[in-house]
């Protein structure tokens, strides 16, 4: 008699039981994707739904009635190297916007809209206002009936060429073709730049009557009109006393509101005093040293002498204002799953940034012993106050990430341009603006409340060579101003190292393909083979720039340019053409001189000898604030997350009806986007 005849009947029934659950458990593995689990047992991008949107080949809309939760229909057109990542990741047939409690798919499957499957073009369900996209049509039309034209062709920073511009196709969409949606078209107020040409050395001197910005820029932009920066009412002259010391355009306004002392307790003169300090101590920041500069000690001793001793009196603060700042260009997004991406999803996180520029000065009677030669420094008035080669950036991330706040944010700074700076009608407009980002909590989600994201310095007057420092609100919820590394800039010893050569040709270069060279790159990380990002870049000639041994291959090149370029001291040095500073705040009179990367100039590559680049940073902002300010803002219900998590896990596959089981979503809910604006180019350099 067999063994399986010798078992009882209710130890056959258990056997048999456990071979179906082992043929079962087997069953379901075959089934379940590879993807769904990482071999570290993390969940695969797929299973957490982090499938975020690279920068699209292209963008098209169609007009639909097919669906009950919208009326349009969003396509991205992606290229054969971004499927082919997809592929890899396990995410080949979606890509999220949003995050987890506003979820938004785009599907590649041939399912609920999806015309065909696996095409590349991501289909997603949207909103939007048709009688938005007539205006746009026709706001398009009268654009180019003006002129338009084409407008030059940035790749990053650089002018690679033109781009013709073309007017929304609203009879296409009305008729329900799928039609392509590009940026507004604009009309720049100069679409041909004149451009400095860089000497053999790669420089091109400040002055402001180089190739001087158009109105435009000096309206909405980089605003630096005297009528501006010296108006009596919001600012004060620290050479004289004259004016309103607590003005909103003053240092001592800034200072106080971001110190915030009714809900933080902290003084704003030791908020200001601590932040001084950090240059009169030996430092150590991410293993690196930053030694003192101890002249800051001289300046902190006479603004004390000046204060009549004690607490340092912020209305006697030695710094003019400079320049008032619009960056919308530096608008941040967020990735597919949530978090920060490098890429442009038009679902922002926030409305960029928008700065004010300051310059020290020795007031009458003060004086660097040692330190800058009082000979160097240029007299600025008739009492003897001198302007120091030293700046300091107050640079604040705007708080608005709803796709009309953004487009709101920026038609605001672009009205400006019909006013006159100085004239009471500008002036006010433009305090509504800045008090919007500087007054106490702004940002109740950072540190003091406050909006701002760093302060910067540049100066060589407390000792040489020019360097460049960074600090941020590193506590949550109350800070000091402290000291941080500077961002994406490696230490300066790495310079010419094969380990910089590591970073380019392992991280950068990878990530930048030909012709335009342009995508997003990773930014200098804390570690790198070690402790690797820097905190007080040096430029010791104007000629500097970051290289590495054994770059010989064109996107080597390209790859050492963008390593360069991102750095702070690369792009206030020889790869932009630029004599250290590009808002000079040692000029004599008043506007501040500005660079030619600013206002156009062509540089030779300073490694290679090329090619040649061409810059013009106010131009490429130009554009992209006026194509913000007519930006299209799409509405997109959010899905059934876990229903969606649930067949990818169980299946691999999206389920067919991605909002099923779960109640319509508000219109005030949806998520806003911003969709013509994925196809901008996106600028991750800090300056």
């Amino acid at each position: 008699m067999s063994h399986w005849r010798r078992l009882s009947r209710k130890r056959r029934a258990l056997y048999l039981a456990l071979v179906v659950l082992a043929l079962a458990t087997a069953a379901w593995a075959r089934r379940t994707p590879a993807t769904q689990t990482t071999a570290t047992g993390t969940a695969s991008p797929a299973a957490s739904l982090k499938a975020p949107l690279p920068p699209p080949a292209d963008v098209f809309i169609q007009k639909t009635s097919a669906f009950p939760q919208g009326n349009v229909l969003v396509m991205v057109q992606l290229t054969s190297q971004e499927l082919a990542a997809k592929q890899a990741d396990g995410t080949r047939s979606f890509i999220t916007l949003g995050d987890l409690g506003h979820q938004v798919i785009l599907r590649d499957d041939g399912q609920q809209g999806d015309a065909t499957a696996n095409d590349g073009l991501f289909t997603a369900i949207a909103s939007v206002d048709e009688a938005d996209l007539a205006a746009r049509a026709q706001a398009d039309q009268n654009a180019l009936n003006a002129g338009a034209g084409s407008i030059p062709q940035f790749s990053g920073r650089v002018i690679t060429g033109q781009q013709t511009q073309t007017a929304f196709d609203y009879a296409g969409f009305e008729a329900g073709r799928v039609v392509r949606l590009t940026r507004a078209v604009v009309k720049l107020s100069s679409a041909t730049p004149a451009t400095t040409v860089a000497t053999s050395k790669g420089m091109a001197k400040i002055a402001s009557g180089v190739n001087p910005p158009d109105q435009f820029a000096e309206r909405v932009l980089l605003i630096r009109d005297p009528g501006v920066v010296t108006d009596p009412s919001r600012t004060v002259d620290p050479c004289t006393g004259a004016g309103n010391p607590f003005g909103v355009w003053t240092f001592n306004h800034l200072i106080t509101e971001m110190a915030n002392q009714p809900a933080s307790g902290i003084d704003p003169s030791f908020f200001a005093e601590t932040w001084l300090q950090n240059w009169t101590a030996n430092q150590t920041i991410n293993s690196f040293g930053v030694p003192s500069r101890l002249q800051m000690q001289a300046i902190i001793n006479q603004w004390r002498a000046a204060s009549g001793g004690g607490k340092l009196d912020l209305t006697k603060a030695p710094l003019r204002l400079l320049a008032i700042v619009s960056r919308v260009d530096l608008r941040r997004t967020t990735g597919g799953g949530g978090g920060y991406s490098g890429n442009a999803t038009g679902n922002f996180l926030d409305a960029g940034e928008a700065r004010f520029i300051f310059g020290f000065v020795l007031p009458p009677g003060w004086q660097l012993q040692g330190g800058y030669p009082p000979g160097g420094a240029p007299v600025i008035n008739s009492n003897g106050c001198q302007a120091l080669p030293f700046s300091v950036i107050f640079e604040y991330r705007v708080p608005k990430c709803h796709c009309e706040a953004v487009r709101a944010w920026a038609q605001n700074w672009v009205d400006l341009n019909n006013y006159v700076p100085g004239t009471a009608a500008y002036n006010s407009r433009l305090e509504l603006l800045t008090e919007q980002f500087v007054r106490a909590n702004a940002n109740p989600a950072r540190p003091n409340g406050s909006a701002i994201g760093q302060v910067r310095s540049n100066e060589i007057a407390l000792q040489a060579p020019w360097e460049l420092r960074e600090f941020q609100l590193t506590q949550f919820p109350w800070s000091l101003i402290n000291e941080t590394t500077t961002a994406d800039t490696a230490d300066d010893s790495f310079n010419n190292t094969p380990l910089f050569a590591n970073w380019i040709q392992g991280n950068i270069v990878p990530a930048i393909s030909g012709p335009t060279w342009d995508q997003p790159v990773p930014a200098v990380p804390l570690f790198f083979g070690g402790n690797f990002q820097g905190a007080h870049p040096q430029a010791p000639g104007p000629g500097f720039f970051w290289n590495a041994p054994g770059l010989a291959t064109l996107g080597d090149n390209w790859g050492r340019h963008r390593a360069s370029l991102n750095s702070c001291n690369g792009c206030h040095t020889g790869e932009t053409g630029t004599i250290f500073v590009h808002v000079d705040p040692a000029t004599p009179g008043l506007p501040a001189g500005l660079s030619g990367f600013l206002t156009g100039i062509t540089v030779n590559d300073p490694a290679f000898g090329a090619p040649a680049r061409t810059f013009n940073d106010l131009l490429r902002r130009e554009a992209d604030i006026q194509q913000v300010a007519n930006m299209e803002c799409l509405q997109f219900p959010t899905v059934n997350t876990a229903a969606v998590t649930a067949s990818l896990q169980a299946t691999g596959q999206l389920p067919s009806d991605l909002f099923a089981g779960a109640p319509p979503t508000p219109p005030e809910e949806r998520l806003s986007v911003g969709v013509d604006d994925m196809k901008r180019v996106v600028v991750l350099e800090v300056h």
